[in-house]
């Protein structure tokens, strides 16, 4: 994992694990009912109004349980943008590359997004290290290079924004949150107000059920749902100081994997995007010991 975040110059690079999420109990989800039967009460913290983002629109009211949800995604489109409902932790895992190094001491969230299909995303970057893996449709990641920063994140009191750029803290007249790509419409790109993309580099991966993507911190990207049912899981983490290759043995071929709901959550760094032990802040996030599978029978 280590050569995947601070390769190319400390930026990283996104990479795919093909079929990684496969023996997952999660991989069941791909059926409403199984959804409905298991999981229909489990409550969920977020639907939005929009299968596209716009971070504008708020979110929908009377979705409190996951069976809310499913009774109403197919004919709508709303979307669903929810932390992990608490049972359903227990049939995701993490993926071995994060079981080892001193990644589960700097967890910070989870996430669940469910939708019929067509979502798509604003561009954008995460703060934080971050793992997606697909339980069912298909979806694809666009990429933008971080060393891109300087000339996309345009400030509105100052250079001309050839990117269509916006920071809800700097720039109160725009609606929403965060700092994204919120004055382009990702369907159709007006080149004529926004130059600066024809210049632009990118590269995509398209995620079927079972596969998993790491995104490196401050990589811009944009995620569409092809037509049909999908679901995906994330991890966001940040990234440790130092990597403790003493917890790497040949003992990690034979654990039990850790699921989500064996571990804390809620990690915060004191400042900068990477995780520390320090005295007077967040405490890091700890899992239940792992078993191996010669205990598990």
């Amino acid at each position: 994992m280590p050569r995947y975040c601070t390769s190319d110059n400390g930026y990283g690079r996104p990479v795919v694990f093909r079929g990684a999420a496969n023996s997952w109990k999660a991989m069941n989800w791909s059926s409403d009912e199984y959804l409905l039967e298991r999981f229909g009460s489990e409550r969920i913290s977020g639907v939005e109004h929009n299968l596209k983002e716009t971070r504008a629109g708020g979110q929908v009211d009377g979705m409190v349980k996951l069976r809310d949800f499913l009774g109403q995604y197919n004919t709508t489109d709303i979307y669903m943008v929810s932390g992990v409902p608490k049972n359903m932790m227990k049939e995701v895992e993490f993926l071995p590359c994060l079981e080892c190094g001193g990644y589960l001491s700097f967890l910070d969230t989870h996430n669940f997004w469910m939708g019929r299909g067509g979502s798509k995303s604003v561009v954008h970057y995460d703060d934080q290290d971050n793992i997606n893996c697909m339980i069912a449709g298909e979806k694809r990641f666009v990429f933008m290079h971080p060393s891109y920063k300087n000339v996309f994140e345009a400030h509105p009191n100052t250079k001309k924004n050839r990117f269509g750029w916006v920071d809800t803290d700097l720039d109160r007249s725009v609606p929403g949150y965060g700092a994204f790509m919120g004055k382009i419409d990702v369907d159709r790109m007006d080149l004529v107000q926004y130059p600066g993309w024809v210049d632009v580099k990118w590269s995509y991966a398209d995620l079927q059920p079972g596969d998993c993507l790491y995104i490196p911190f401050q990589w811009y990207h944009q995620v569409t749902a092809k037509r049909g049912r999908s679901i995906n899981v994330h991890v966001w983490y940040w990234r440790p100081a130092t990597f403790n290759a003493a917890s790497c043995n040949q003992e990690l071929k034979h654990k039990v994997a850790t699921s989500f709901a064996d571990c804390s959550w809620g990690y915060e760094p004191n400042g900068g995007h990477l995780g520390k032990v320090q005295k007077g802040w967040k405490r890091p996030t700890k899992c239940k010991k792992a078993k191996t599978s010669s205990q598990e029978l």
